[in-house]
């Protein structure tokens, strides 16, 4: 089966308007591999937003380049170019002007730097088809290195360190459910390119409440949502995170009392037995000994 026929098939089972939010600060040698990924899914993209950060490389000419290109292979797409005159400093603050100027009914923040498989998202949006109370559906992800190189297949060992399972297969459950088994512990979903959001009023306020964190927000943000429906997980690797020198991510003791905090939220708020209780001070013990914190 061609490509464009499985596009058309997905047609046939009145696909839902997805909004794809690309938010750009200087990767400009990885935009034409991010937005061919977009531009090439199986499922219908119904609106494609890019944000451009204010750049210091050629980021703007190959977003030009790229989006003129995109459109050639869905060209019933809509487009928007957001260009910042300064650099917010601030990811998180790029992902909430996405979301104000996004118009779809779900939402799918795809990092710059990233790949997602051909059928990312219509395996994704499969969770949305199969239980309308899915307010959050996500793949598993590979690891890949600066040149695209596969490093890791998946983030399971990283994510269930107390080997329970959890994500041995897809499934569906309730979000206070997940998050009293294991996304109180540490967050669940590793990178925010591998999951899509329905575009609910809850999805701007909580990712503007995210914003005063540095380091955990988008963990602040999944738990939030799931407290108001349920979450799917697909166990096929379809998101590609890369992993390279110029990544975002701080460490030490900023992202430690961030942690801290995000467990004192679950603690307060969520009846958790006690191995998660004694897996979140474990957790908090491996933090501290990872960046050699003394506290």
């Amino acid at each position: 089966m061609s490509f464009s026929d499985r596009e058309k098939r997905v047609k046939k089972k009145k696909a839902q308007k997805v909004s794809v939010i690309v938010p750009n600060y200087n990767y400009a040698k990885y935009l034409k591999w991010r937005i061919l990924s977009i531009a090439q899914q199986t499922y219908p993209i119904y609106e494609l937003i890019i944000l451009d950060d204010a750049s210091t490389d050629n980021s703007k000419t190959v977003i030009k380049k790229m989006a003129a290109e995109a459109l050639r292979l869905k060209p019933g797409m809509k487009l928007r170019l957001i260009w910042n005159k300064e650099n917010s400093g601030k990811a998180i603050l790029q992902w909430v002007k996405g979301v104000e100027a996004a118009t779809g009914d779900y939402i799918w923040i795809a990092e710059a730097d990233d790949i997602a498989r051909k059928d990312f998202l219509a395996e994704v949006m499969r969770g949305f088809e199969k239980d309308s109370d899915v307010v959050l559906a996500y793949s598993e992800s590979a690891i890949i290195n600066k040149y695209g190189i596969l490093m890791m297949s998946n983030f399971r060992r990283s994510r269930d360190k107390e080997g329970t399972g959890h994500f041995a297969k897809s499934y569906i459950r309730p979000g206070k459910q997940e998050i009293e088994q294991i996304m109180a512990i540490r967050c669940t979903i590793p990178n925010v390119s591998a999951a899509v959001f329905k575009n609910t009023p809850e999805l701007l306020k909580y990712l503007k409440l995210a914003e005063k964190f540095k380091q955990v927000g988008d963990w602040y943000l999944y738990a939030r949502l799931l407290e108001k429906g349920k979450i799917f997980y697909n166990k096929r690797s379809l998101n590609l995170f890369r992993l390279h020198g110029a990544s975002a991510t701080k460490r030490g003791k900023e992202h430690l009392n961030e942690v801290e905090k995000m467990h004192e939220y679950f603690k307060d708020n969520y009846d958790l037995d006690e191995n998660v209780l004694n897996s979140m001070t474990a957790e908090i013990e491996r933090i501290k000994h990872k960046y050699g914190i003394i506290k």
